[in-house]
């Protein structure tokens, strides 16, 4: 994977918005594209890191970071807006 670090950001941008469609609206889909993007892009450097090039385990870590990534900005999106919407 050292050679192909923009196709192992393709995972997270298809999990994060599948993420952020399940959470609902347009917000949360941009934001759970956005975080699966950034958690792809850590777990690919964590992978490379660690020498686990090429292989189920390094698409599967990215899954997961995707995910998490999602998951976590789309959380954090969502808590920005309630807080915008209190406001007066």
């Amino acid at each position: 994977m050292n050679d192909h670090f923009w196709p192992s950001l393709y995972p997270g941008i298809i999990v994060g918005a599948l993420v952020g469609l399940s959470r609902g609206g347009v917000i949360a889909t941009v934001a759970g594209a956005a975080g699966g993007t950034a958690g792809a892009a850590i777990m690919y450097f964590v992978t490379a890191r660690l020498g686990l090039d090429d292989g189920i385990i390094s698409l599967a870590a990215l899954i997961v970071g995707a995910t998490a990534g999602a998951f976590l900005c789309e959380f954090c999106s969502s808590r920005l807006a309630a807080t915008l919407r209190q406001r007066p």
